[in-house]
């Protein structure tokens, strides 16, 4: 069991608590709980075997009794008690845009209402809205959060796949049952939303590869094996596929497997790929058909094949071209590390500068800060940045976009720093025209520097809220205010293609890992895969500019961010 695994148990936990209108102080203590061996830097297992799961902060006996239990036989068996009074099905409900959990409580204790088939069969029949509360607008919400579901039915996060997929690799790569492996298919493309985690092999004994994935720690059952392919679910049900090829065939097979169709139907239409056994590495093959070589993330057959043929392809923007991280939560607020820890584990990272902004005062579930804990927050912050020479700790704040557009602090707070996001945190069903006018509003304060996370967008959980996206472009790229690509995989906002447009108006913008923890800091490569999906260079990026053009461009002195 990983700690992700775990953490999700608890977390259901919760939610069935909170279901079910339980103890709110019980109910806190799961969420704290699952929350806190989330971000634990360490595995739970060798915690466990050392007898140091009381050290976890905010876990109590009766949790760890729990985690023990998970640990030592892979299920609970108050969950499993739980899950009697309350089906999956109705925990399912809470994927729904607008469901709050007393509201999946009336429908489950009024109308029946136990897998998400039924909550489709209630609104359609109009049930719904005799409920207290409950109207045909919100039959017609579910329904169309129902739609959303589906489209993304079977798929998992970038975020949760490509560990699961990277792991996999090399527990294979590890057992030398493989001369050489790579991921493949979506994954390697950086789709944000995956089916399946395909990975192609170049493996002699088929009978050893078998034997190995069918005792990989991670593997839930096999469903197919053939001389060439390996098919299966790994842990959460995600799918796989191991695609054997031979030696000679793995630059090929490379590009044929990474996709997408597309791409492939484009660049070769009659799929033939035996001219091309024999070569070392993908970028002979492009060479060998007249191309600049595609990098992965761009091939999607939208315009990159042509510029390809033409060697005009951009230098996309990679990991090492971040100076910085414009975006991230200490203690002070929500977030689970202290200052000097999240600025010394940046400056590890070889960051010049990390910009400390945490949330405002109207967000009180996340601990925002009221202005006199600001103030002080810039106190306590200067101390720690006089004992760097080579690394700078830049004072913001994430401000709250308030519901008519104004920010959560006096222009006289917001001046005295350096970094100002604003993001929406509440009001997400304001119509189209309401929530574009409240971001503009945003956008044309004289202070704020970046939008944080456009469209509240959660993937899988949350459609983004409507926005006329070419307004807000234009907006940006007068006020010289830049967007956000929040890197945290399941949100992954801004998208790809609202990056791309940006970018052709000349809209600046900030790869952030929004982190809450130190290991959070990691989640910035997943906002680079993305940026390099909507193709931006580094001089797209804020944070890969040296820290005197970043002020500038925050100074909004004209010419900087060219």
């Amino acid at each position: 069991m990983t700690n992700r695994e775990v953490a999700r148990i608890l977390e259901a936990i919760a939610d069935i608590l909170q279901i079910k209108n339980d103890n709110p102080f019980k109910i806190k203590a799961y969420r704290n709980a699952a929350e806190a061996v989330c971000h634990l830097q360490e595995d739970l297992l060798p915690l466990y075997r050392d007898g140091r799961l009381r050290d976890i902060p905010g876990v109590g006996k009766s949790v760890q009794a729990g985690i023990i239990e998970i640990l030592e036989k892979g299920s609970m068996s108050y969950y499993d008690r739980l899950l009697e009074e309350i089906p999956s099905g109705v925990l399912d409900m809470l994927a729904i845009p607008g469901l709050g959990h007393k509201t999946i409580n009336l429908l489950h204790t009024s109308l029946g209402i136990s897998s998400l088939p039924d909550l489709e069969q209630a609104a359609r029949e109009h049930r719904i809205r005799q409920l207290p509360g409950m109207g045909a607008k919100s039959e017609d919400n579910i329904i169309k959060g129902l739609e959303l579901l589906r489209q993304g039915a079977n798929k998992a996060t970038l975020g949760l796949a490509r560990p699961l997929a990277l792991e996999f690799l090399q527990y294979m790569e590890r057992t030398g049952v493989v001369q050489k492996a790579a991921l493949v298919g979506s994954i390697r493309r950086g789709k944000s939303l995956v089916g399946d985690v395909d990975i192609l092999v170049c493996a002699d004994d088929l009978e050893r590869l078998h034997n190995v994935i069918e005792t990989y720690p991670g593997l839930k059952k096999i469903d197919e094996c053939t001389s060439t392919n390996i098919k299966g679910r790994l842990r959460w049900e995600l799918p796989f596929e191991i695609i054997r090829v031979a030696s000679d065939e793995f630059a090929a097979a490379q590009f044929w497997t990474t996709g997408s169709k597309a791409f492939r139907k484009a660049v070769l239409p009659g799929g033939n790929l035996q001219p091309f056994r024999g070569l070392s590495d993908e970028a002979e093959l492009f060479g060998k058909m007249g191309m600049q070589y595609i990098p992965p993330e761009m091939r999607e057959n939208q315009g990159e094949i042509e510029m390809a043929r033409r060697r005009e392809l951009p230098r996309l923007v990679e990991t090492s071209d971040i100076k910085g991280d414009l975006h991230v939560h200490s203690s002070w607020s929500d977030g689970g590390g202290g200052m000097a820890e999240m600025a010394q584990a940046a400056r590890g990272m070889g960051y010049v500068y990390l910009a400390m902004t945490d949330h405002s005062q109207s967000l009180s579930i996340s601990r925002g800060l009221s202005e006199e804990r600001l103030q002080a927050q810039g106190a306590s912050l200067e101390a720690i940045n006089s004992q760097f020479k080579d690394f700078t700790i830049l004072r913001g704040t994430e401000v709250d976009i308030l519901k008519d557009g104004r920010l959560d602090y006096h222009d006289e707070v917001l001046k005295n720093l350096e970094v100002v996001i604003a993001s929406i945190h509440s009001h997400f069903k304001l119509d189209r025209e309401a929530q574009t006018r409240r971001i503009i509003a945003a956008i044309e304060h004289p202070l704020v520097n970046i939008i944080g996370h456009l469209t509240g967008r959660l993937l899988g959980r949350r459609p983004g809220y409507e926005v006329d996206v070419d307004r807000i472009l234009e907006a940006c790229a007068i006020n010289q205010v830049a967007l956000e690509i929040n890197a945290h995989p399941d949100r992954l906002d801004i998208d790809e293609g609202t990056a791309r447009q940006a970018a052709r108006l000349g809209v600046k913008m900030a790869v952030n890992s929004d982190a809450h923890d130190v290991n959070d800091l990691q989640l910035l490569e997943y906002g680079i895969i993305n940026a390099r999906r909507g193709w931006l260079t580094k001089n797209d990026i804020i944070n890969c500019w040296e820290i005197d053009r970043l002020r500038s461009f925050f100074k909004k002195d004209g010419g900087s961010c060219i």
